[in-house]
């Protein structure tokens, strides 16, 4: 609930905001979303994921952590404060230096947020956070929706940024009721980052290169090019920043639970691959299949031509289920070393994909991510397999059952929706179809991820094994 809120919230309101404001006004905000979105990692630092990580940690190194977090992410407001000119000078959009100087509220009010989050999350407190998300969201909705009407642009998109993280952070410090009480200790602040420090590299990668792809778009094509982009990867990871969530919120702190006990974790990490790509990888198909029609179902026309990159994006998504959960079990079994070597192999890779699919065209790049994305997924597989004995062959084994019924279930899908010639109603029937037809066959060859869902759907009573 705590997640899906966050994301259905966000969601319908870019559906609404899509139709209020032009492409030019995501392209904009996708420009500053660039140094944002670095600097939160600089903020966080890995160590939200290291608290968590630690499953037990002292007052002096929550209060180190977050003077450590309150200081970086002060002084990452004001670079990008500094820098707004020689931002909006390089993209060659004069308005981008006020958007640039007014987002530059989010370092500083997410630096707030980093350990009463992460102690949430490490005390499995979902029902405090839903409550958190679902204020925070529908308060930025709030303010974005009424701006966007009253014509502000790219400021409402700007607004919904900042309102969401400083509701968000102020909600988390009241609620929690956390503060910091603990005494600055360097020598707690290195027990966080000889785990933290790798983290952030990692992350900085990571985000690094998803970021890169706008910067190119925004660089050599016009804002309404990667307005485009931006909608669809933004609509792409819908559901894979809500599964990311999801498996990286239950993951590190079950998968880190069990690190001493390998029959258990190995249990663990073959049931949450097995569940979640069940789920992920038919909803992901069909958005592929269709994505052209919803764009305009949901966006509306102008948005057409999003579609072709939105199916393109999807199919590199449909491993992501398992890069979190192979990625969760390294962290969890204290290997961030080899996580961060990982990311880099995987990401120097991408970025020479990239790198030369920009002369062909966005959607070339939109290809060189189907590519880097399953490379990256044999590098996983390879590693839980050395760690743990469950390596590519048994991963793609317990997977196979799954692509079988989803190339069964789309197949049906747009068949029924040619046979209809292309309507909402062949939408909405093709997919009821496709989404039957593969239950059907999961439930008559009995799938384990099936039993397992049906098994966790019920009320459980005493002890849970």
């Amino acid at each position: 609930m705590e997640i899906g809120t966050r994301y259905v919230i966000q969601f319908a309101v870019t559906a609404v905001l899509a139709r209020l404001l032009s492409p030019d006004a995501f392209g904009l905000l996708a420009m500053v979303l660039i140094f944002t979105a670095i600097g939160a990692i600089f903020i966080d630092s890995g160590s939200g994921a290291a608290l968590v990580q630690k499953q037990s940690t002292t007052a002096d190194e929550e209060t180190t952590v977050f003077v450590v977090n309150v200081l970086v992410s002060l002084i990452a407001g004001l670079m990008l404060f500094a820098c707004a000119g020689l931002i909006a000078s390089f993209f060659n959009q004069p308005e981008l230096a006020g958007l640039c100087r007014f987002m530059a509220l989010i370092f500083p009010l997410n630096g707030l947020a980093v350990v009463p989050d992460a102690l949430l999350t490490q005390r499995m407190r979902f029902n405090v956070r839903a409550k958190i998300e679902f204020g925070s969201a529908m308060t930025a909705s709030t303010v974005a929706l009424v701006l966007a009407w009253r014509g502000y642009g790219a400021w409402s998109l700007a607004w919904q940024a900042v309102v969401s993280i400083g509701a968000r952070a102020v909600l988390l410090l009241v609620i929690t009721e956390w503060r910091p009480h603990g005494r600055f200790r360097p020598r707690a602040l290195w027990s966080i980052w000889s785990f933290g420090g790798f983290m952030l590299l990692a992350g900085l990668i990571d985000t690094g290169y998803t970021r890169l792809q706008a910067l190119l778009v925004g660089r050599f094509f016009a804002a309404r090019e990667l307005g485009f982009y931006t909608m669809a990867q933004n609509t792409q990871q819908v559901p894979t920043s809500l599964a990311a969530a999801l498996l990286n919120r239950l993951g590190l702190p079950l998968f880190s639970s069990l690190r001493h006990d390998p029959t258990l974790l190995h249990r663990a990490v073959r049931g949450s691959l097995s569940m979640s790509m069940f789920v992920f990888v038919p909803l992901v198909a069909m958005l592929a299949l269709f994505a052209t029609p919803v764009v305009e179902l949901v966006f509306g026309p102008r948005w057409q031509a999003t579609g072709p990159i939105l199916a393109i994006l999807a199919l590199g998504a449909l491993p992501w289920p398992s890069h979190v959960l192979n990625v969760s079990l390294l962290n969890a079994l204290g290997h961030p070393r080899l996580v961060l070597r990982n990311e880099v192999i995987k990401k120097s890779l991408a970025v020479a994909l990239l790198l030369a699919a920009c002369p062909f065209g966005i959607g070339a790049i939109a290809w060189s991510t189907v590519a880097a994305s399953l490379f990256a997924m044999g590098i996983n597989m390879h590693y839980s397999g050395k760690l743990l004995g469950y390596g590519a062959s048994s991963q793609l084994r317990d997977m196979a059952g799954i692509v079988l019924g989803t190339l069964v279930a789309v197949s049906l899908a747009y068949v029924v929706y040619l046979s209809m010639q292309r309507s909402l109603v062949a939408l909405l029937a093709g997919c009821l179809v496709g989404a039957a037809a593969y239950l059907l066959l999961a439930w008559r060859t009995s799938h384990p991820a099936l039993v397992d869902l049906l098994r966790l759907a019920r009320p459980q009573r005493g002890d849970i094994r």
